[in-house]
């Protein structure tokens, strides 16, 4: 049985924790300095994200028809992008293997790693 079963529950689980930790000094910090928009397409269930972070802001929507180009996109399942979010998941692993897909420069990506971080801890005590 899959952690998803529809989209709105993928989406909802991944905004409220952005939702969350936009409110930590850490991630507040992390977001001045981050210019990048990331577009996650997800499998099982399908659904669509994008990331755009600027100015020290962020949004995350859900609409496919969001009028920006990403500078990366990533794919992977939901159960995959529950196993991302809650720290269970070696990540260059999942690359390696292809678990987790990466269109775009991965040194742009890893200008998220300070935000996924703080995201990850948050989630894990949230847990």
């Amino acid at each position: 049985m899959t952690k998803f079963e529809t989209s709105e529950q993928l989406f909802t689980y991944i905004s409220e924790l952005f939702e969350e930790i936009a409110t930590l000094p850490e991630a507040q910090e992390a977001l001045k300095t981050l210019t990048l928009c990331v577009r996650f397409h997800y499998t099982m269930p399908d659904c669509v994200m994008t990331l755009t972070a600027a100015n020290g802001e962020y949004t995350i929507s859900q609409d496919v028809s969001v009028d920006v180009t990403p500078d990366v996109e990533l794919s992977m399942t939901g159960d995959v992008a529950h196993k991302f979010w809650a720290g269970e998941l070696n990540v260059i692993g999942a690359i390696t293997t292809r678990e987790i897909g990466i269109v775009g420069s991965l040194g742009k990506i890893m200008r998220l790693t300070p935000l996924i971080k703080v995201a990850i801890r948050h989630n894990k005590e949230r847990n």
